[in-house]
């Protein structure tokens, strides 16, 4: 009889978990992003502040980006994706998604805060040259 009083009780961790899953974004709103096209490679720039990337999500998350990639006809092997985000204060933090392919698909993705203050200012410089993303 204790099993069955315990079968009925919500599980909140669960009930959570499912619910944060709902709340992420299927797709990714284009105004949320913007593209540089320098040195050969396409840097996909998303806005952290309103969109945050699903990353305990892998498939979630490769997902995403496949489908932001295709939407804007980037070059797979090309692409970088880094997410932004900008302080009240404007000051920037960067934080790069390096991505493994395979057969055309999303299948890894490495996530690295930029510290080092060369490479700093250089995906900064490379932020303030993108334009806002629009699909083809």
């Amino acid at each position: 009889m204790a099993t069955s009083q315990h079968a009925y009780q919500t599980d909140t961790n669960l009930s959570q978990h499912f619910a944060n899953a709902i709340k992420q974004p299927i797709t990714i709103d284009l105004e949320q992003v913007s593209v540089s096209q320098l040195l050969g490679r396409d840097y996909l720039f998303i806005n952290n502040k309103e969109v945050v990337l699903p990353t305990k999500n892998t498939n979630a998350l490769h997902a995403l980006l496949d489908d932001l990639i295709q939407q804007l006809e980037l070059a797979e092997t090309h692409t970088v994706a880094v997410s932004v985000d900008e302080s009240l204060t404007g000051s920037l933090t960067f934080t790069r998604h390096d991505l493994t392919w395979y057969k055309h698909k999303v299948c890894r993705v490495e996530s690295i805060a930029i510290t080092h203050p060369e490479q700093h200012e250089f995906m900064e410089m490379i932020w303030r040259c993108s334009t806002a993303a629009v699909a083809s």
